[in-house]
This record gives structure tokens, sequence and C-alpha cells, in this order.
């Protein structure tokens, strides 16, 4: 009986020994996911504000072969009125047409006046003879000079008549009365040279059209080389309108605008002192300017103006992600602001609780804004 219990005590400690392993091990299993849940969700958003930097270049480039120089003598003439006048009181003038609705003709002798609703005087300048029942066209002139002359269609009675004729013998105009002031333009320097700018804008234009259409599939830059303005007019001299005669000649050179936009990229980059910075630009075509030419040797010197951005490249070393592993958010702030172009730095970690930035690539999100 006895070694019977013996094997009885024996089976139930293997049991409850495999119970404990069995237990253990679920244990251990359930720390191990909470761990492996824990690690997978801690992860950090890192949002970078930066403003971007204008910066700009402004070259020359010595051109030789490959490119056109050549060009045009354009000439043009045009009528200029001046800007500096002089006024003059005058005597307002114009026509009326004379009504006469009597059986009888009525004579009119020079200087008879005809006085309009608006009170104001005029008078015939020749002898009319308005027929009966019928109408005739006089030319008449203010009795007094000035602009309250210049008086619109209206009617006029014949006071010199008898009362009850002038109601039978009358007048009306049908346009405005004219020339109560005369203006006088007086020729100025500056009028002169006005219509000088004038002519060499116009010239330039005309000349870059008639260079650009023996070269269309290329870009040009033109500029006038040399002008000669003829005109007969003095300055001080009172006269309506003057006329200008322009002509000049107009240079121009043919490039490859691809060719110029990279060499023009070429020299901004140069600009950038770090692998922290990046240029961006909006691909506009750089300014391009004419400095010095020779038609003989088809050699040209222009000059390029061109602009962009620098801004912080994402891609640079220090914005890997290595660099912050295991860092604190003050640490990764700092850190951070350290770089150019760089004006804040949000960081949030979820769970919140975090302190460091997670050694997993994929659960650090880094994320770039521009500002102006």
């Amino acid at each position: 009986m006895t070694p019977r219990r013996k094997e009885t005590n024996y089976q139930g400690q293997s049991v409850r020994f495999y119970k404990i392993v069995a237990l253990s091990f679920l244990f251990l299993t359930i720390i191990l996911l909470i761990g492996i849940v824990f690690m997978s969700s801690k992860r950090a958003t890192i949002t970078i504000v930066t403003k971007p930097e204008p910066v700009e270049i402004n070259t020359t480039l010595d051109m030789d072969g490959g490119y056109f120089v050549t060009t045009t003598v354009a000439s043009i003439t045009e009528v200029f009125k001046p800007l500096s006048v002089r006024e003059e009181v005058s005597i307002a003038t114009g026509m009326v047409t004379i009504y006469n609705e009597k059986s009888y003709v009525q004579p009119l002798i020079p200087t008879t006046r005809l006085l309009s609703e608006e009170g104001i005087i005029f008078r015939l300048k020749d002898r009319v003879v308005v027929p009966a029942n019928g109408s005739v066209e006089a030319e008449v002139y203010a009795d007094e000079g000035g602009k309250g002359a210049e008086i619109g269609p209206t009617k006029f009675t014949i006071p010199g008549l008898k009362e009850d004729t002038q109601k039978y013998i009358y007048a009306t105009s049908s346009d405005y009365m004219k020339g109560g002031v005369r203006t006088y333009g007086v020729v100025s320097e500056d009028d002169l040279k006005k219509a000088e700018d004038e002519l060499v804008a116009k010239l330039g234009k005309l000349g870059k059209e008639n260079l650009s259409s023996l070269f269309p599939d290329r870009y040009g830059v033109f500029a006038i080389v040399e002008y000669e303005v003829k005109s007969d007019v003095e300055i001080g001299v009172e006269i309506d309108e003057f006329e200008l005669n322009c002509e000049a000649v107009v240079v121009g050179v043919f490039y490859d605008k691809e060719e110029i936009l990279a060499i023009a990229k070429k020299e901004l980059e140069k600009r950038i002192m770090s692998d922290t910075e990046k240029i961006v630009t909006d691909n506009t075509e750089p300014t391009v300017t004419l400095g010095d030419y020779s038609l003989e040797d088809n050699k040209a010197i222009l000059n390029i103006f061109y602009t962009g951005l620098v801004e912080l490249n994402p891609e640079s070393k220090q914005l890997q992600k290595t660099m912050i592993f295991g860092k604190s958010k003050d640490e990764t702030r700092r850190y951070l602001l350290s770089l150019d172009h760089v004006q804040g730095v949000d960081i949030k970690f979820n769970p919140a609780w975090m302190r460091t930035i997670p050694h997993v690539s994929e659960h650090v999100n880094i994320v770039v804004k521009n500002v102006e």
C-alpha cells in the first residue's frame, strides 16, 4: 500500500511543475507582446518651420560661337503737340440759320445784332438777304471776347427789328460757338525730349521685330547703339504741332534660352553654403541685357540677372532621422533650430508620455513647412 501512495505524490508534483512552467511561459509571452505593442505604437511627429531667403546673381557671359550678332537700321517720323500752352482771349464765332416767316424779303446789314436766350450778343459778319418764307445760313461773331461766348445750340432774336416782327424773323444755331479763347502751343525743351524718348522706344521695338523675323526659332536681346533725331522746330516757337524724325541702329544678339537658363541656375547653385540648403527657382527666364558686342567677330557679352530662393534641404544629412534617434524633445528642438533657415520646431509624441525619439525610422515623421 505504501509504494502506491508515493507514486501518487510524485505524479501530483509533476503536474504542478508543468502548470508552473506553462503559466510562466504564458506570462512571459504576454509581457513580450505588451513590449512589442508598446514599441510599435511609439511614434514622433516633428514639424520644422522654415523661411526661404531670396538670392540673386548678376553675372556676365562672354559668348563666342554658336550665336548670331546682327544689326538693322530703323526709322520713324511722327507728329507731336506741345505740352506747354498759352491762352489768349479771342472772339467766338459760329454759324446760324436765319428764318423769315414773312411774305417779303428781309435784308440784314453786317454787324446786325443777334441776342441769344442766354443774353449773349452776336453780330452778322456779312450782309444777308433772308427770302420771304425761307431761311439762309450766315456767319456770326461774338460782340465780346472770352470763353463766356462759347455757347451751345440756342435761339436768337434780332433786337434791331420791330418787336412784333421779331417773332417771325429770328435765328437758331445747331452747334457750339467756338474760339472765345485761343490756345497756342509753345515748344519747350521738355516737349522735344519727351517726343525723342517716345520715338527711341518705338524704334527699339521696331528694330526688335525686324531682327526677330530673321531668326524666329531663337531668343534675342536687343539694344539701340546709336540714333539721330531730326526736327526743324525751335524751342519757344508758338505752334500747334511739330514733326520729329528719328533713325536708329539696333543690334540683336540671338542665343539658346535653355543654355542661358542652365548657366544662370548653375551660377545660382554656387550661392549654396552647405548641403543643408537648396536652391528653388520658378523656371522663369533670366533677365538678359547686352553688354558689348563685335559684329565683325560675331561675339557678344551678355549681362545675366536671375533670382531664386535658398531654403532648407529636407534630403540633407543633417536632417536624417538617425541624427535625432534617442534624443529628448528639448535636445531635438535645440539641434534643429541650430540649422540654417529653421524658424520653429514642433514635436508631438504618441503616446504623449514618451520622452525620447524612437529608434525606428518608420516611427519618426519629419514634416518641413515653408513660410513667406
